[in-house]
């Protein structure tokens, strides 16, 4: 605050006071009234605020007001991206900068998509072990930063691999990528797809941001069989401070970054998680990693465990769990386990302050 009231900076501040608050406010902000939304948190109000910008009936203006990330948050990969970007020092001060100097650039937005049910993602979706890590850790929350690298540590040692289909339109360069197949009609199942009680959510989806129009069946897809140990979708290089999933990813390039990994020794895997923090690990022959315009996940069960699925996390929030095959928890997330999860990107959908280089 007193940096942006030395720049002359007026605001309002508005502090959220529950989960999905964020996405609340920016869905009935009278947008007239300011030059940009800041956040002033970890990634999940960013992303709340996208939504809630995107599911407005007049969200092609309203997309187009500029987003702010100032970090304090456990997740700050956004802003973490943003500064790194320009080889600016990781800091809240910097952020703040970057906002006063009004700098922009334009961000990709992904769709996530099953049935009638639409989220809208700016960061990531993760299957397998890297969902599990940041979910299931959650219990461990007393060890504060070491609950990740604990956890990480015990997952690899009891290591899970689930069964499951990707299939993907690959970005020019990487179409050697997997096998080829004839592309099904991805909405056929819409209906059956779709969650009990969430109709009036349909609803109030579909006033919105339609999701780029783009058709697919004229495009070849390409797929990858499982198992899987893990699988990995980013829009932007950073998770976390310390955590580089994508090195190459660029925040409007049009493309997501898929990391995946299905075979690999536990010794080898550990080695990938210590070489994470600088990107290195996407080296490794264990791990593919390659460009996508759009990604189709079907997640299936743990090998060796049919009654447990898995953890699929979009953004740092479960959108579907499969302990189960037919848990109750099912109908408290998003979307189900098991039907297709298809992810599409829309290039420079969105705006963000940025540093200047």
């Amino acid at each position: 605050m007193p940096l942006l009231e030395a720049a002359g900076i007026l605001f309002t501040m508005q502090e959220t006071k529950y989960q999905l608050h964020a996405q609340e406010i920016a869905h009935s902000l009278d947008l007239m009234k300011y030059d940009g939304i800041v956040c002033v948190s970890g990634d999940g109000v960013l992303v709340e605020v996208v939504n809630g910008l995107l599911q407005r009936e007049d969200w092609d203006t309203a997309i187009k007001v500029p987003l702010g990330i100032i970090p304090a948050g456990t997740g700050n990969g956004m802003a973490k991206s943003l500064l790194h970007s320009v080889g600016d020092l990781y800091s809240v001060p910097n952020a703040v900068f970057a906002i006063i100097q009004g700098h922009k650039r334009s961000l990709d937005v992904a769709s996530v998509v099953q049935g009638g049910t639409k989220f809208f993602s700016v960061l990531m979706l993760t299957w397998g072990l890297i969902a599990d890590i940041d979910i299931e850790s959650e219990k461990y929350r007393w060890m504060g930063s070491a609950r990740l690298d604990f956890y990480s540590l015990l997952r690899i040692m009891n290591l899970r691999k689930y069964s499951g289909l990707v299939q993907f339109v690959p970005a020019p360069g990487y179409e050697g990528y997997g096998e080829p197949i004839k592309q099904i009609d991805y909405h056929k199942d819409e209906t059956t797809c779709s969650q009990e009680g969430q109709e009036s959510n349909v609803e109030a989806q579909t006033q919105g941001y339609p999701g780029p129009q783009i058709d697919f069946q004229t495009t070849e897809w390409r797929a990858l069989d499982g198992p899987f140990i893990s699988v990995w979708i980013n829009n932007v290089p950073w998770a976390s401070e310390n955590v580089m999933p994508a090195p190459d990813a660029k925040f409007s390039d049009g493309y997501l970054d898929a990391v995946i990994i299905r075979d690999c020794p536990k010794s080898a895997l550990l080695d990938l998680m210590l070489k994470i923090s600088d990107g290195s690990y996407v080296k490794s022959p264990y791990v593919t990693y390659l460009k996508v315009k759009a990604f189709r996940l079907e997640p299936g069960r743990r090998v060796g465990n049919p009654d447990k699925g898995g953890i699929v996390d979009s953004d740092g929030e479960v959108i579907a769990r499969g302990d189960r095959f037919h848990d109750r928890s099912q109908h408290e997330n998003l979307m189900a386990y098991g039907p297709p999860i298809q992810m599409t990107v829309d290039r420079g959908l969105a705006t963000i302050f940025s540093p200047a280089r």
